[in-house]
């Protein structure tokens, strides 16, 4: 039953911001006809950029700023200012500052310290960037404080437009090219905090990570038609809707084979459809591209070409595509969900049931059933299990 990916280290230690799509580990015994191949990761990947060296000038007056706050010298009164000239002489220099090891750690603290104009000032300085720095083992760091900083400030009504304007910079850059954003061992990580940010949840909100499909049927005990997914609606709550639909929306208008990619990508960020639990219309439109389905003007009924459900079928038998699938499964609006289940499941499920990653979607599709009706028919054709087993099945689902 288990299928936890290799974990990677995310520290200051790691060296792993090479890794993207070479670095998955697939568990699947039988790989996708289409979605299992080692493609580049962007058609238009970001510009390399020659690290300038830091003069020692600006090594020193960091090094003295960082100084004086550990020695206490600074008054809680005097931090905001202080942290403000400080991040006006990074004016210019966010790349090379925010990359260093050392550096790094004190921009940490001069972001958590500064007021939203000077922390806007940074982000925006940095945009062009930002994707850069995000990808990088420090940078990362740095990337991740300013926006839990700029989080903080949103408790401030008067600083929402700022931010909204900051935040807009940003995700304009990465939408140009996100797939090697997405696929990187750091910067995934940069995404799906601003994806949270975006959408109004906590950055360490465990929207990312699969919930157990024996707590989700808890709730659900009287299989009411009322899904469990529509009770996440009130993530949406706050934040920067138009901001994160736009950002799943440019995650989506990469080139086939970046999506191909994304898919069984290990660190790919596609279970935001978490946030866009409750937006049918949004979701009728991203999970059938996700489905590899791209026909035009889809209709009710007729969302899933039955020429790709080979493919979905075996691709559930990657670790990444399973968990997708998973979220895809909580969140699809009543109609879509019962076509998935008549022309993908329906004929499949003995197949996926067997396998160790296929096995978690099933019991995802038993938790997130619609009716009663659904939930016999899985019982009805898993009756080729054993009876031990098939309990198992349904007791973990």
């Amino acid at each position: 039953m288990g299928r936890k990916a290799k974990k990677e280290s995310f520290g200051f230690d790691a060296d792993n911001s090479n890794k993207n799509v070479s670095g998955r580990v697939a568990y699947g015994t039988a790989k996708p006809k289409k979605w299992s191949k080692n493609h580049n990761t962007s058609s238009e990947p970001q510009p390399s950029i020659i690290r300038k060296q830091i003069d020692p000038e600006t090594t020193k007056y960091f090094s003295e700023i960082a100084n004086l706050f550990e020695s206490g010298g600074v008054d809680l009164e005097e931090r905001p200012v202080i942290c403000g000239n400080a991040l006006e002489e990074a004016r210019g220099k966010e790349f090379e500052l925010a990359t260093d090891y050392y550096i790094s750690h004190y921009l940490q603290t001069l972001l958590e310290g500064c007021d939203v104009d000077h922390l806007c000032d940074f982000l925006r300085g940095s945009a062009k960037v930002f994707p850069l720095i995000s990808m990088d083992r420090s940078g990362s760091h740095v990337a991740e404080t300013a926006l839990k900083s700029l989080a903080m400030h949103l408790q401030d009504d008067e600083a929402y437009s700022v931010i909204e304007e900051t935040l807009t910079n940003i995700c304009k850059v990465i939408v140009a090219s996100p797939v090697d954003m997405m696929c990187n061992c750091y910067g995934s990580h940069v995404f799906r905090s601003l994806l949270c940010l975006c959408g109004g949840v906590p950055l360490d909100s465990p929207i990312f990570h699969r919930a157990k499909p024996s707590t989700i049927l808890a709730e659900r005990l009287n299989l009411s038609t009322s899904s469990a997914h529509g009770n996440n609606s009130s993530h949406l709550q706050g934040g920067f809707p138009g901001l994160l639909k736009f950002l799943v929306s440019g995650m989506l208008k990469c080139s086939e084979e970046d999506l191909e990619t994304l898919l069984v990508d290990q660190y790919s960020s596609l279970t935001a459809l978490n946030l866009l639990a409750g937006h049918d219309q949004e979701l009728l439109q991203i999970i059938p591209i996700l489905l590899g389905c791209r026909k035009e003007n889809s209709t009710e009924g007729n969302f899933i070409e039955m020429g790709t459900v080979g493919d979905i079928v075996e691709s559930m038998k990657e670790t990444a595509y399973s968990h997708l699938m998973e979220v895809i499964l909580a969140v699809s609006p009543e109609s879509l969900y019962d076509e998935m289940f008549t022309k993908i499941f329906r004929k499949s499920l003995f197949e996926l049931s067997s396998h160790h990653c296929g096995n978690f979607v099933v019991q995802a599709l038993v938790s997130h059933a619609r009716d009663r009706e659904q939930v016999c028919a899985i019982r009805l054709h898993l009756s080729q299990l054993s009876p031990a087993v098939l309990t198992s099945h349904l007791m973990n689902a």
